[in-house]
């Protein structure tokens, strides 16, 4: 079934050895993201020949190996409470009159966290927008992120733009990332 857009992130603070916290964890739902796009790390296998009289002999070739997934998120709005859980650093002040202080060298390693994203899915033809059949969700097990990158300028919005890599998760023993089809969106 196709899918389209994409219509939120849920992000879910995990301990920092990838296991689910038991007590309190932190999320934060993104209801405003814009594209998410994945690129798979792969290590290529190493290729050996062995080579004897003009001719080759022997050919051994390793296989390719995932090692993780880089997610690439662009959202509609910059909230300070993103970019601390994804890139680490520390919200100042109380709301409203909140503000973000980047990490500093040695700070403490970001929180890893899981990320979920889902993208609606219609039925083939043609249909109108609330005429969803389910979901497809992207779990990343373990990720950790940076800071964003964003640009202000003249007559354009600030839209972040948050690099998260996704590794295995061998504390829950989950691989990098799964692709699994819902019903509805978590409450």
């Amino acid at each position: 079934m196709p899918t389209y857009s994409v219509c939120l992130l849920v992000l879910t603070e995990l301990n920092q050895d990838g296991s689910a916290k038991t007590t309190d964890p932190k999320t934060l739902k993104v209801t405003t993201p814009q594209q998410v796009s994945f690129d798979p790390q792969i290590v290529e296998g190493q290729k050996q020949e062995l080579r004897g009289g003009g001719k080759r002999i022997a050919t051994v070739v390793e296989p390719d190996e995932l090692t993780g997934i880089n997610a690439t998120l662009q959202n509609a709005v910059l909230k300070i409470e993103e970019m601390a859980m994804i890139g680490g650093g520390t919200i100042t002040g109380t709301a409203p009159s909140q503000g973000y202080s980047a990490p500093k060298l040695g700070d403490p390693t970001p929180t890893p966290f899981k990320a979920e994203v889902y993208s609606p899915i219609y039925e083939e033809g043609e249909h109108h927008e609330s005429d969803i059949k389910g979901y497809m969700k992207v779990t990343l097990w373990n990720c950790k992120g940076r800071v964003p990158s964003w640009v202000q300028q003249d007559r354009n919005f600030v839209i972040p733009s948050y690099t998260i890599k996704g590794l295995e998760n061998t504390a829950q023993s989950k691989p990098s990332f799964e692709i699994d089809f819902v019903d509805a969106l978590p409450a």
